[in-house]
């Protein structure tokens, strides 16, 4: 009877593992290694993973594990909270601190989110320097949406200090001719 119990939750391991191989392959590295050392946590990523649904209190309780691949699922509640979705109600204080949490952890998209607060002073007060040092931040592990945020903030900056003097138009546009022409636009009409 043992040995027809281990049969039957062996296969049905492997028939979990094969329905799920898909969603193996997109989890990052570091969540793989946050599985090998947390193997408890398995349905819960799973679940905090399960793109475009993700289980919400899954990621609860993956935000509660003390690794680096849980900023995750601090990301995925902070968004949760900032947009207002899976069953939360809108708070950009919940989710400046859940985007905070995972950027502390080095999540380059949680750094993006969070500059973004801080350029557009959502729940909390602008500051183009805070936004400029975490775009950068971000860039410099790879996100090209935070370098182009940050190449109109740097203009947006340059503007202001042609403006008063104290930076020459010259250099307003040898910076100007390295940027796309939408960027030109957004930082010309910013204050608008």
């Amino acid at each position: 009877m043992k040995k027809l119990l281990l049969l039957i939750l062996f296969t049905s391991n492997l028939a979990w593992a094969e329905d799920n191989s898909d969603r193996w392959k997109r989890l990052p590295p570091i969540v793989l290694s946050m599985l090998e050392e947390f193997p408890h946590t398995v349905y819960a990523t799973l679940a905090c993973f399960d793109f475009p649904k993700i289980n919400i209190k899954a990621c609860e309780q993956l935000a509660e594990v003390a690794h680096p691949g849980s900023a995750y699922a601090k990301h995925n509640l902070g968004y949760s909270y900032e947009f207002g979705e899976s069953g939360y109600k809108q708070s950009y204080a919940d989710a400046f601190y859940w985007y905070l949490r995972a950027a502390n952890q080095g999540l380059e998209r949680s750094q993006h989110n969070l500059a973004r607060m801080y350029e557009f002073g959502l729940g909390i007060q602008k500051s183009h320097e805070i936004a400029y040092r975490l775009y950068r931040k971000a860039s410099e592990q790879g996100c090209n949406k935070s370098f182009e945020r940050a190449a109109i903030l740097t203009l947006v900056e340059l503007n202001r200090q042609v403006e008063i003097g104290i930076t020459p138009y010259e250099t307003k546009l040898e910076f100007m001719s390295l940027l796309e022409p939408w960027q030109i636009k957004e930082a010309n009409n910013y204050f608008d």
